[in-house]
This record gives C-alpha cells, sequence and structure tokens, in this order.
C-alpha cells in the first residue's frame, strides 16, 4: 500500500499503512560481530548451539506504529534467502515497553543481505532525502559449543593387595613346590647328622671296652 494512505482494519482504527527499509549499517554483518550479546527468552531466547537469533525494533512508535511483517534477505553459503516475520518458522512480533519489536532465529554464519518492513504509521523524509528505517536492536549468536553432557562417573575400583601369612608357602609360578623341596632337602641334612653322631659315639664305646 502506498504510503500515507489511509486504511481501515476490520473493526479497528484508521491507520496510515507504509513500508520501510532497515538501517544500511546494520546490513552484513554476522550476528556475533553485532555488539554485546543479548538472548532474551521473551525475543527468541539463546543461546543456541548453530542457530542466531536476531531481533529488530521500530523507533518512533508514536509516527511509525507497529510492525506488521519484515521480510529478510539473508546471505548462505548457498546463496540468498527470503524469510519473512512473523509467517517463518521461529519467528515473532511483539511489543516491549511501547516499542514494536521483532525476531527470528536462522542457521548461525548468516547474514541480512536486505529487509523491509510494513507498518501501521508512516514513514517520513529528513531534508536530505533520508526515509526512517527500522534497526537490529541485538542479537544472541550460537553458542560456540553444544551443552555440556551428563557423563556417569567412573568408579574407582582399587585390586586389594594380597597377604601371604608368615611362614606360608607362596604359590604362583612353582614358587610352592620349590619350598618343599628345600625343607625336606634340610631335613634329610638334620637326620644325616645325627646319624653320623651316633656311629662315633659306638665306635668310641667299643674301644673303650676292648
Amino acid at each position: 500500500m502506498a504510503a500515507g494512505v489511509l486504511a481501515i482494519g476490520p473493526g479497528g482504527p484508521a491507520y496510515a499503512a507504509d513500508t520501510i527499509d532497515i538501517n544500511p549499517s546494520h546490513r552484513n554483518i554476522p550476528a556475533a560481530d553485532f555488539g554485546a550479546p543479548n538472548c532474551d527468552p521473551n525475543f527468541g531466547g539463546g543461546p543456541y548451539p548453530g542457530r542466531d537469533v536476531w531481533v529488530f525494533v521500530l523507533p518512533q512508535p508514536n509516527q511509525l506504529g507497529e510492525f506488521t511483517s519484515i521480510t529478510i534477505t539473508f546471505n548462505t553459503p548457498n546463496g540468498p534467502v527470503n524469510l519473512t516475520i512473523p509467517d517463518a518458522d521461529d519467528s515473532g512480533i511483539a511489543e516491549d515497553n511501547g516499542a514494536s519489536k521483532a525476531w527470528i532465529i536462522t542457521t548461525a554464519g548468516w547474514t541480512i543481505s536486505d529487509a523491509s518492513a510494513n507498518i501501521t504509521g508512516e514513514a517520513t523524509e529528513d531534508p536530505n532525502g533520508r526515509r526512517d528505517t527500522f534497526n537490529l536492536t541485538h542479537t544472541c549468536p550460537a553458542s560456540s559449543t553444544p551443552g555440556p553432557t551428563n557423563t556417569p562417573p567412573t568408579a574407582d575400583v582399587t585390586t586389594p593387595a594380597v597377604v601371604t601369612p608368615s611362614g606360608a608357602p607362596e604359590t604362583g609360578g612353582g614358587g610352592g613346590q620349590e619350598t618343599g623341596n628345600v625343607a625336606l632337602g634340610a631335613g634329610a641334612i638334620v637326620l644325616a647328622g645325627a646319624a653320623g653322631i651316633g656311629l662315633i659315639a659306638v665306635a668310641r664305646r667299643r674301644r673303650a671296652d676292648g
């Protein structure tokens, strides 16, 4: 509808409809580079992994009125993409303290090539011929990494030490058999020594008797 034409909405008051463009200085800027992030739950929320939130505002509400729709051309790696608020998924228009705002969520890394808004008010031109514009007020850039993943804690399992009783033979690797053989050998030596002492004593007694 042409600027300044009076229109009457069904059951509503008369208003002048107009179309205005986005502020030229707000084009071709990644969401991550547009000032401090502002992730308002009332306007798109975030941050989201791999997704950017864009929020627009219409200044001079007494003159320009409210947004009725915004059509945006985004630069993407696969070429231009046109989206319209509020028809696009994950988009909307709402009032914030008397100001008309709109928001949309897109794939991270896209930039705004151009945008125009239909409004309920009427735009004007300054003496230099510059018409009123609307603004990209803030963004909520995509989070750099996905949210933390809950990982079950790893149990700390400690193998108990094996305590060998004092004097008990060690086990494993044939050690028990070897220890037993040593013990038998020592016993044989003791018995042989005792037998030798007994023989010597008998020989001495025979010489004494003879």
